[in-house]
Order: C-alpha cells, then sequence, then structure tokens
C-alpha cells in the first residue's frame, strides 16, 4: 500500500535527484558547480526531510486505519454473538461497543510516535442488521517540517462495518404417507415386490398378514416410506447438534395420505418431532388408498401463514419442505369412474405461489412415481400422455414441482439422495447459518 501513496513517491524522487545531483557533482570540475550545489543543497534536504516526515506520517495513518477496521470488525462480531443469544439490542449495542473499544485500544498503543489519539464509534441496530460507524484520530510530531512551522501532523481515519444476525426460522415438513410411498427403495427391491406378489408396490393390508406391506417387511424390503422417515430423521439429528439451530429453528411434522394429519407441533425439541413420524398409509379400501392433495393443501397453507422477517421468535422467516411422489388421486373409485381418471396427476402446483406471495420459501423432494406400464390401471391414468411437456403425465411431475421449488427441487430416486435430501435443502435454502 504505501508504494502507491503520492508522499512516499515524492520522499523516493527527491532522494534520487539528490543522488544524481551528488554523483554530477563529484564528476564535474568546474568551480561554480560547487557554489550552484551548496546552494541547491539547503532547499533539497529540506525537500527530503518533508518527504521522510510526510513518508513517516503515511506509515502511522496505515498502521490507524488498521487498528480501526479491525476494531469496527470486532465490535460487529461481538454485537451479533450476543443476538444470536437471545439478548436484546440494547445488549448487543453495549457489547459491539466494548469489543470495538477494547481491540482498538490495544493496537493504538503499539503506533508509537502519536499523541492524542482518540476512537469513536456508534453501533446501531435494525432487524436483523448491526451496523456501525467509526473515526480514530491522532497526531504525530515531525522532525523536518518542524523547522518552517509544522511541528505536527493531524490523521484522521474512518471505517464502517455490519453484520447480519441468525433469524429466527420455523420449518414445516410435510409428508407423503400414502399408498404409492411405499415402493420399495431399490431396483431390486422392485423386482422381488413384482416376483413376490404381483405388484411394485407395498400398499395392500389384510389382517391375517399374508398382505402385500406385511410381506415386504418379512422379506427385509426396505420402502421408500422408511427411507423418507431415515430423511427426516437425519435432519432433526444435524439441527439437534447445533446451539444455534436449538435457539433459532422451530420444527412442526405434518403428513397426508388421504387426509392432512399434523404429526408435531412446531417445536426446538427435535427429538420429540423425531419420535411422532407417521404410520404408512395402507389400502385398506378406495378412499384410504387415494391422495387428494389438491383439496388437502388449502388447510396447510392457511396454517404455514405469512413468514415475518426473523427479527424475533415472534416474526420467524419460514421454510416449507415436503417430500412427495407428486400425484394428485382424488380417489381409487377411478377404477370404475372413468370421469375421474382424468384427475391421476401432477398435484396442481398454484399452492407454491401462494406461499411465495407470503414470503415463505419452498423446498420440494420429488421420489419419482414408479412407471408400471404392464397395469391397465396405470396406463390408463399417469401412462397417459402429460400436459406439461412430459412425454406421459409422471413425466410431468418433476417439470411442475421443479417449477414450484426452482433451486430447491431435488429429484430423489436412490436411497444416499432421499436420506441426504432433507438436510441438504434446509442447508440450501434456510437463511440460518453456523457462525464460527
Amino acid at each position: 500500500m504505501a508504494a502507491k501513496d503520492p508522499l512516499f513517491r515524492v520522499s523516493h524522487d527527491v532522494k534520487h535527484l539528490v543522488a544524481a545531483l551528488v554523483a554530477r557533482f563529484a564528476r564535474d570540475r568546474n568551480a561554480n558547480i560547487a557554489v550552484i550545489f551548496a546552494l541547491a543543497l539547503v532547499p533539497l534536504l529540506g525537500l527530503v526531510g518533508v518527504a521522510v516526515d510526510y513518508s513517516v506520517a503515511n506509515k502511522k495513518r496505515t498502521k490507524l486505519q488498521e487498528s480501526l477496521d479491525l476494531a469496527m470488525l470486532a465490535g460487529s462480531a461481538a454485537g451479533k454473538q450476543s443476538l444470536d443469544s437471545g439478548a436484546t439490542q440494547a445488549t448487543a449495542i453495549a457489547a459491539a461497543q466494548t469489543a470495538a473499544t477494547a481491540l482498538f485500544n490495544g493496537n493504538a498503543n503499539t503506533i508509537t510516535g502519536t499523541t492524542n489519539t482518540s476512537f469513536t464509534a456508534t453501533f446501531t441496530a435494525s432487524g436483523l442488521t448491526l451496523t456501525g460507524t467509526g473515526t480514530a484520530n491522532t497526531t504525530m510530531a515531525t522532525t523536518f517540517l518542524g523547522a518552517i512551522g509544522y511541528r505536527t501532523i493531524k490523521m484522521s481515519v474512518s471505517s464502517g462495518s455490519s453484520s447480519t444476525t441468525q433469524p429466527y426460522l420455523n420449518v414445516y415438513l410435510l409428508v407423503d404417507i400414502s399408498s404409492s410411498m411405499l415402493l420399495p427403495s431399490t431396483q431390486a427391491g422392485i423386482t422381488q415386490m413384482i416376483n413376490g406378489t404381483g405388484c411394485a408396490l407395498a400398499c395392500h393390508e389384510n389382517t391375517s398378514g399374508t398382505d402385500s406391506y406385511s410381506w415386504a417387511l418379512n422379506q427385509g424390503i426396505q420402502l421408500r416410506y422408511q427411507v423418507v422417515n431415515q430423511g427426516v430423521q437425519n435432519l432433526l439429528t444435524y439441527l439437534n447438534s447445533s446451539s444455534t439451530f436449538r435457539s433459532h429453528v422451530k420444527v412442526g411434522l405434518w403428513s397426508f395420505d388421504s387426509s392432512l394429519t399434523q404429526m408435531s407441533t412446531l417445536t426446538s425439541s427435535f427429538t420429540s418431532v423425531a419420535s411422532n413420524f407417521p404410520a404408512p398409509g395402507l389400502a385398506t379400501d378406495d378412499a384410504a388408498a387415494a391422495t387428494p392433495f389438491n383439496n388437502l393443501i388449502g388447510s396447510f397453507v392457511s396454517t404455514v401463514g405469512t413468514a415475518g422477517d426473523g427479527s424475533t421468535s415472534a416474526s420467524p422467516q419460514k421454510l416449507v419442505i415436503i417430500a412427495t411422489d407428486g400425484v394428485n388421486d382424488p380417489t381409487r373409485a377411478w377404477t370404475s369412474q372413468t370421469s375421474l381418471r382424468s384427475q391421476v396427476k401432477v398435484f396442481d402446483t398454484s399452492f407454491c405461489t401462494t406461499l411465495k406471495s407470503k414470503n415463505v420459501t419452498v423446498a420440494i423432494i420429488n421420489t419419482p412415481y414408479y412407471p408400471m406400464t404392464w397395469d391397465w390401471g396405470y396406463n390408463a391414468t399417469l401412462g397417459q400422455p402429460g400436459s406439461l411437456g412430459g412425454a406421459t403425465r409422471v413425466d410431468d411431475i418433476p417439470i411442475a414441482l421443479k417449477a414450484c421449488a426452482g433451486n430447491n427441487f431435488i429429484l430423489a430416486s436412490d436411497v444416499a439422495t432421499i436420506q441426504s435430501a432433507f438436510t441438504t435443502l434446509f442447508i440450501k435454502a434456510s437463511p440460518v447459518r453456523l457462525s464460527n
């Protein structure tokens, strides 16, 4: 930095000029050169002295600026930490002021040859942001400039800083537990189900224990429902590992199949959420086998409501994470009522627009519906041509859900992706960030 300073360049150029004149004087044998050199030497040395004083002052000013910058950063960090711990804005401002003053005084004491050093900092808090402005002044005694009446050089610097505190956040988990989520999580499992029961889905329940769901469990076949459960548990474990999350994040859990059910109220007791994961929706009859999502989502949107700015627990920001295969199925009565078959398709995603208009962030994990092309029911519904750009209605599903969630969309077709998707989306979509 000093090499670019104009004062440094003046000092540098004058020194070279004097050196050149001395060298020229040593070579020249004319008598008048000695006289001229003697007359010029005094002002030249004066210029060198001036340049030296200003060069020294510039270095001290740089140290003063560094001390102020570090002090303001320290103040912002201390204030942010105070706010993150739940302190009032007044307490956070006081903490910022104390930290900034202490650090500046410690660093300013290392700037030798200065007097009357002063420091002023002002911190303010607005919403989630803590802002600071500061100035510092000092005085340096001169060596050469004093000969022409300038015995001191006064220096003044300014700096600013800003930090954003952790926002409060409510996370709404909406998990699809409908019969179609009882698809095996691997292709090998799907093949095993087809060979063993004639159906890829473990969705039929009988009291005898010989139904497809019980058969899958007895065979040790891992179902998507179970993998989604593990993904939720992984997220809750991640949240529980941080004091920041425990103080600023609340999680609620809802499930849907033929009805919408709240499994856990919003809470920071993440272990209690984990223990309330819903049982799967088994197809005991046509009504239980349905997934009338379009009719259910309205009440969930109303429950979520409008997001706040996150500055207090009473005004939290909001994040909705939905895990689903994306199929709306009004009722299994479509098997006989052909007019209902057109309704078996991707969700109506207009709910996304409604949530976003309320400043709610929407994230979606899509576990793809398995194309059962050998099944007449599939071919009569989801196997029909798509209307959103997909070859079939199944192909329309990720198109619509991605348009809804944008960058907060994950197509999770394998076990590892499903298990990590909840945590991945929280980290990606959430405004909460761990602080060092």
